[in-house]
Parts: C-alpha cells; sequence; structure tokens
C-alpha cells in the first residue's frame, strides 16, 4: 500500500499551533523589526519543529506582484560621504554609484538622503541620532577621499553597506567593480591588436583607493616574453613635464591611464593617436564615445549595494557583520577610436 504523502504545513498552520494572526508570523519569519526579537525566535523555532517550509512558487507569484505594484516609502537610506566638502564627493564613479543607488532604492521603496558626516558640530553620537530620526535604516557609503579610513557610527542601529575598497573599519559587507578583471582584460585586448610594450600611468591616491588592482593585474601580466617590459608610473601627482619625461624614455606602443588628460598630453608630444601610439581608459566615467578602454558598469555597482543593504533590512540584520563579503562586478570593454590593430 503507497504510503499518503504528508500534508504541507503552511503558514496559516503555523499560526494556528502558535495562537497568532498568519501575517505576524510571515512578518517574524522575514525579520520585521516590528516583531519584537523574542516572538520572531518562538516563531522561527516552530516553524524548524513542525517542518514548515515556504512554498517556492507561492514566494515567486509573490515577488512577481509586489514588483508591479507602486511602491510605498518603506524607509530612508543615508548617502554617508565623508570629503573635506560637501559635494566633494561629486567625482569619478562616485556619481554613477549614486544615481544607481537612487534609482534602485526608489524601485524597491526607499528614498535616498545625502548626508555629509563634516557638517559643523557633527559627532559620531550625534549622527546617529539624526539617521535614526530621519527613519534611517540603511546606510550606503561611497569611497572616501583616502584609503584605509575609518568611518565613526553606531553601527548597531544599521544595515550598512562601502563601496569600493576605502574604508578601513568598519568592516563592512562590500560591492566594488573588479577592478584587477577588468585591467585583465584591457591587456589581453591590447595584446591581441599587437601592443607589446604597453605602459600604466596612475595617480598614487587611485592607485591606494582600489587597493592596488590595476597594478597586480598590469604586473601579472607582464611575463609573457614577447612583451617588452614597461615601468609603471604612479605618482601623487601627475603633470606634462613628469609624463613626458617617462614616455620619452621607455616608449610605450599604448598607454592606459584613468585620466583622459593624458591623451591630450601624448598629443602635445606631437603624436597622434592611435596611429603614432595606442590609448586606453582603465575606467572611462562616462567619457567621450571616442576613448577606448573600460566600462566599469558603476550604476550597476550602485544598485547592487542597494540590493544588498535592502536584503539586510529585511532580515533584520544590523551592525557589523561576523563574516564581511565582498561582491565584485564585472565590466565591459567599450572599442572607441584611440587602439587600433598593429
Amino acid at each position: 500500500m503507497t504510503a499518503k504523502p504528508q500534508k504541507r504545513i503552511t503558514l496559516r498552520d503555523l499560526a494556528a499551533a502558535l495562537g497568532i494572526h498568519h501575517s505576524t508570523v510571515s512578518r517574524a519569519l522575514k525579520n520585521d523589526p516590528r516583531i519584537t526579537e523574542t516572538l520572531r525566535k518562538k516563531v522561527k523555532e516552530a516553524a524548524l519543529q513542525l517542518g514548515y517550509k515556504p512554498d517556492p512558487m507561492l514566494s515567486a507569484l509573490m515577488a512577481y506582484r509586489s514588483s508591479n505594484q507602486p511602491q510605498t516609502n518603506k524607509g530612508t537610506l543615508a548617502w554617508l560621504t565623508n570629503y573635506p566638502t560637501r559635494k566633494g564627493w561629486r567625482e569619478f564613479q562616485n556619481i554613477s554609484y549614486f544615481e544607481g543607488a537612487s534609482r534602485r532604492a526608489t524601485e524597491l521603496g526607499y528614498s535616498v538622503d545625502e548626508i555629509w558626516m563634516r557638517e559643523p558640530g557633527i559627532t559620531p553620537i550625534r549622527l546617529t541620532q539624526i539617521l535614526l530620526s530621519r527613519n534611517v535604516r540603511g546606510v550606503l557609503i561611497p569611497p572616501v577621499p583616502r584609503a584605509r579610513a575609518r568611518v565613526k557610527l553606531n553601527w548597531d542601529e544599521f544595515a550598512a553597506v562601502t563601496y569600493g575598497s576605502t574604508i578601513f573599519w568598519p568592516p563592512l559587507h562590500t560591492v566594488d567593480c573588479d577592478h584587477f578583471h577588468c585591467m585583465t582584460l584591457l591587456l589581453r585586448k591590447l595584446k591581441k591588436l599587437g601592443y607589446t610594450h604597453p605602459g600604466f600611468v596612475c595617480l598614487t591616491r587611485t592607485h591606494e583607493a582600489i587597493d592596488r588592482t590595476w597594478a597586480a593585474a598590469f604586473l601579472t601580466f607582464q611575463p609573457d616574453a614577447a612583451r617588452k617590459s614597461v615601468p609603471m608610473f604612479i605618482n601623487r601627482t601627475l603633470d606634462f613635464e613628469g609624463f613626458a619625461a617617462w614616455f620619452k624614455k621607455h616608449k610605450p606602443d599604448v598607454v592606459i591611464a584613468h585620466l583622459e588628460v593624458v591623451a591630450d598630453w601624448l598629443k602635445k608630444l606631437g603624436l597622434k593617436i592611435p596611429r603614432d601610439v595606442g590609448f586606453a581608459l582603465a575606467a572611462r566615467h562616462n567619457a567621450a564615445p571616442r576613448f577606448s578602454g573600460v566600462d566599469e558598469r558603476s550604476e550597476s555597482v550602485g544598485e547592487a549595494g542597494v540590493d544588498l543593504v535592502v536584503k539586510m533590512i529585511e532580515r533584520g540584520e544590523k551592525g557589523i557583520p561576523a563574516k564581511r563579503s565582498t561582491t565584485l562586478l564585472q565590466g565591459e570593454l567599450v572599442e572607441g577610436k584611440t587602439l587600433r590593430k598593429l
């Protein structure tokens, strides 16, 4: 005789066993902060004992319905900046991070407030109070001006995610572009085009801010016997005179940089791009279409940070995580007109 399949334990069964409303059970299982931690724990223990498992088809249907409904405001995400000036953070990829983050937050029912940490009279305690008073449930921290920075706040009150590698403390979950992969992708392209001795130009500040990953990829790619090793030009300040001296001494056949002005310096040396020398941007950041290089998809990185912090909010996760994670998004090559096949 075939045994009857066991009846699936539903949300309502679990609610009946606990003597509470099924909507309360649903919120408790989602770590809704409106449900006390004691009750959440009690519901989860009962679910485990009774063998409750969410119906995957129903979950998918609810997620679909939710995505097609207008979102009410669920709270605020703080865009926490720490530059010397209020608008100083608006450079390079940071603007795209913010645009992607703002768009995704709106889709998920959150607003994003830009908050400057160096406002006169602000202390970590005062800043925490301000965030709580504004119904801030999650914190997003874009890259700060210098590497290995510390950001002080009562982290136990918030879910938080950082962008990039500039924050040393606290060790929060991080979202970033995979800079190592992007540089490797570009170098492979250059090799395929026939370039044999590429040169790399970078500000020390940027070099440190991305945890030296561009340089690491560049050096890893050097052992090929067919390639001529050109020393990297990494300096605290970049100017035409220093660049010209480096270029004339080492004569790279293609220059990789992260600043468009380097292309102007090549022209100032009397060189035509790409006829006399190739040029590629390690990170294009909305550069003119003519430039070849890597699109780091910074808006997608911004969106990924919001996805991560919202999931943390929904799970009731706050504070410094026990195990820090890093999410890396891959960039893509843009052909442009500053490289040619040799």
